[in-house]
């Protein structure tokens, strides 16, 4: 394993917030990326105060996104806790998960 996927996997164990994160962004964001764009801008506009709340609900999770932190419910799983983590880790993963998705592409390219 390398040291960035070693790295990736040490984010993603860090706590029940950050597994959903992944599971989020592995069953409702998959592999688009206009729908990574789309978090990301709407992420930009939470920091920059244009929005002040945002909600978005997919495949498997409920998110409700405010300035400060992104909360996660799993639609399919009653049992399992809402959790929150903040907006700025959550961007994090985005822009990790957006960095897969075009290294995936470039290397399919370059077949």
């Amino acid at each position: 394993m390398t040291e960035k996927a070693c790295n990736e996997v040490d984010w993603f164990d860090q706590s029940s917030a950050h597994r959903r994160v992944l599971e989020f962004l592995t069953l409702d964001i998959q592999n688009s990326p206009e729908w990574v764009q789309q978090l990301l801008d709407q992420i930009a506009a939470l920091e920059t105060g244009e929005l002040q709340e945002w909600t978005r609900s997919g495949n498997a999770y409920y998110l409700i996104f405010s300035p400060q932190t992104v909360t996660l419910e799993n639609l399919l799983v009653d049992a399992e806790p809402i959790e929150t983590i903040s907006l700025q880790e959550f961007k994090e993963a985005v822009l990790r998960w957006q960095e897969q998705l075009d290294n995936s592409v470039s290397d399919f390219k370059n077949v």
